[in-house]
């Protein structure tokens, strides 16, 4: 059997006193489409920050094809991760404009 594309193990993330992400773990596979629900606040956001790199784990890891790309001691850098995030919201550069 093949590893799966993307496999997250006992994911943690903390902000201060805050718990954003607590011991969450998945694997997907190439094929497969994930949905994450949940009411505002709840770590949707912050899950999808460390899958695409831009936040490092307090503790778990996250594997690619099997390959080990981010957990407290290992972390890929974003832009050699192949993904992508789109933000719901525009704020991201909000004095600039398309044109």
């Amino acid at each position: 059997m093949n590893a799966p594309l993307i496999s997250c193990l006992q994911l943690s993330k903390t902000f201060g006193s805050i718990e954003a992400v607590s011991g969450i773990s998945f694997d997907l596979g190439e094929t497969e489409f994930l949905s994450i629900l949940g009411p505002s606040g709840c770590g949707k956001s912050t899950l999808l920050r460390l899958v695409a790199g831009l936040e490092t784990p307090d503790m778990g890891s996250i594997a690619l094809s099997g390959r080990e790309i981010s957990s407290p001691r290992v972390l890929l850098p974003s832009e050699k991760r192949k993904f992508g995030m789109i933000f719901q919201d525009f704020a991201l550069f909000p004095h600039m404009s398309v044109a």
